[in-house]
């Protein structure tokens, strides 16, 4: 398989795995969460930059997704025989404000906004592998989530 076939084959394994529901930061989900730091800081984006474990915004509380998907990035890129010494950029960017991306309709109160997922994976001397989804989501709400427990 060419080179770029297999980064976009790993910049579609992560992107698949970050947007799922089962990507959790202290018990929650994580694009809700970072949807809240994008609100706290008065942007529409958040980029996660998985070889300096860095976030814009900056925040501390990412580590363990940082953990997960450099560990799972790791991974394909050895399924994909592609060492990961060779990887010159993982990225993954939220997009809070999308122009309209063409999904099925849904309730906005239950849901949230719309937001759309960019993953880029680049290695030295070969063509960058770009993956995208969309999604709905809110602004994680503590409050919320406790008012939803209460029987």
């Amino acid at each position: 398989m060419p080179a770029k076939k297999r980064l976009t084959n790993i910049a579609n394994g992560l992107c698949g795995s970050f947007i799922s529901r089962n990507n959790d930061l202290d018990g929650h989900w994580a694009i809700g969460k970072l949807r809240s730091l994008a609100d706290q800081h008065g942007q529409t984006t958040v980029v996660l930059d998985l070889l300096t474990s860095s976030t814009q915004p900056s925040s501390a509380q990412c580590s363990d997704v940082f953990e997960r998907y450099c560990r799972l990035l790791a991974t394909l890129a050895e399924c994909s025989r592609i060492p990961f010494a060779d990887i010159t950029a993982a990225r993954i960017v939220l997009d809070f404000a999308p122009p309209s991306w063409p999904r099925a309709s849904y309730y906005k109160l239950q849901w949230g906004n719309q937001f759309t997922v960019t993953v880029t994976i680049e290695a030295d001397g070969r063509a960058a592998g770009i993956a995208h989804d969309a999604g709905y989501c809110r602004p994680h709400d503590a409050a919320r989530k406790e008012n939803l427990l209460i029987f």
